[in-house]
């Protein structure tokens, strides 16, 4: 099948989590999460062993695991589709709502994990996402664009919420600060801490509101658009305004249920495992706890009783060293570079440096990397693949662009920068012009 047929075919119900591989060709890809009403960050071992088989019998024989807790299985042919789809229902998985225009995983943070959460932040994401999860009214074709909605249990802000559409975060119990506007892509946006001190029923109201708006403004680019057509002090009006119509139950939070247990670690090959290696992580959870924890950073956490022989072990999932990678041009068409083996190089590079690096392989940023020490996101120049260079990115802050270099010397980018201060930008780009293929570009380029 034409790849343009194949999406013409597929791209109406991207809602529903089925969307186009490049090429000639009808592979397909199944973007899964929980079922409606599951915990988006906790992943049983039985369904990541199914995850494995499905991999080995049905797809290309590898896993990617998302920055939104999701995972996406590769070449899948359409006429096993059905198949797949009975087998992910069998162990409560469910493509619906992660991916189109659709509100996506609400993400929480794994409170769970963590000693410094305040909340519960599993149980607040679900009290928020079962609103919206196989809501017909939030999603394509009511829905013109996606929305992403996180949860941070504490003021470290995990979940992101500077490139949120709603990004709350934790400042006590049923105390939040809600960010508003955030978004990357081929245009960022840093969001705008628009609500201080409200309560979860209201950060829920402000959720909703944001939907309403996006809907009746019909802004197919995203609600990040919206904020800029109107300025920040309108759009709040706007949303107070749309809150006073929402009727809802009142939520309340709950302290975080600290789980007792070690965390071992288990880093991604560029965002993918071998499904043999799925199975082993399985195995592993089966002899614990039960279950792996998977957030936005494309890394699992395991909780363990005991400490497996020479495993990766940390006491809380706050991870300072970090190397995060979008699918690249294997399977991904708008692609530029690919980019599983630029984040294996990167992660050896780096070796125990506490430092975050963040890979796109294009201007769409699913590698998300704006928010890294260190990001860098595929472009074309005069026909040469090169990489334009962001630095400074954090939880609340996007980071400045500060040039582009040729593809091949971005090994040479990490070794000089990862033992400097990134948000010293001047000293930064004194460093990097010493790279034969290094120029400086506007940021606004």
């Amino acid at each position: 099948m034409k790849y343009s047929d194949k999406f013409k075919l597929l791209y109406p119900e991207r809602f529903k989590g089925i969307y186009s591989s490049r090429g000639d060709n009808d592979l397909i890809s199944i973007r899964i999460r929980q079922g409606k009403e599951r915990d988006p960050s906790t992943w049983w071992y039985y369904q990541l062993e199914t995850l494995g088989e499905i991999s080995k019998r049905f797809g290309n024989g590898k896993v990617h695991f998302t920055t939104r807790g999701d995972i996406e299985l590769y070449g899948i042919h359409l006429s096993d589709k059905e198949k797949v789809l009975k087998l992910l229902e069998s162990v409560e998985l469910d493509p619906r709502d992660s991916c189109g225009a659709s509100v996506r995983n609400v993400l929480p943070c794994p409170s769970y994990l963590c000693p410094y959460a305040k909340i519960d932040a599993t149980k607040a994401a679900l009290d928020i996402a079962i609103f919206f999860r196989h809501n017909p009214e939030y999603e394509y074709p009511k829905l013109p664009k996606r929305i992403k909605i996180s949860i941070s249990a504490c003021e470290k802000g995990c979940s992101a919420p500077v490139i949120m559409d709603v990004g709350i975060v934790a400042r006590g119990e049923n105390i939040f600060d809600v960010y508003i506007g955030g978004g990357i892509g081929d245009h960022d946006f840093e969001g705008v801490k628009l609500f201080e001190g409200v309560t979860l029923t209201e950060a829920k109201k402000i959720s909703i509101a944001v939907a309403n708006i996006l809907k009746r403004e019909n802004e197919k680019r995203g609600f990040k658009w919206v904020v800029q057509k109107y300025g920040i002090q309108k759009i709040k009006e706007l949303i107070y305004e749309e809150m006073r119509k929402i009727e809802i139950e009142e939520v309340k939070t709950i302290p975080p249920k600290a789980l007792n247990a070690r965390i071992m670690v288990v880093r991604t090959k560029g965002s993918w495992l071998d499904w043999e290696d799925v199975i082993k992580v399985a195995e592993i959870a089966k002899k614990n706890f039960g279950f792996v924890s998977l957030f936005n950073t494309q890394t699992i956490f395991i909780p363990v009783k005991e400490i497996p022989k020479d495993a990766e072990i940390i006491e809380y999932p706050y991870l300072e060293k970090e190397v995060e990678a979008c699918i690249g041009d294997d399977f991904c068409p708008p692609a530029i570079i690919s980019t599983t083996q630029i984040a294996e190089d990167v992660l050896k590079i780096i070796g125990d440096k506490k430092i975050k690096i963040h890979i796109s392989g294009c201007s769409h940023s699913c590698g998300r990397h704006q928010i890294a020490d260190i990001g860098f996101v595929g472009v074309m120049r005069n026909g040469r693949k090169r990489l334009r260079i962001y630095v400074g990115g954090n939880n609340y802050k996007l980071g400045k662009v500060v040039g582009e270099i040729d593809l091949e010397h971005y090994p040479i980018v990490v070794e000089k920068l990862k033992e400097l201060n990134v948000n010293d930008i001047t000293k930064v780009k004194e460093v990097l012009e010493q790279i034969p293929t290094f120029t400086q570009v506007n940021e606004n380029e």
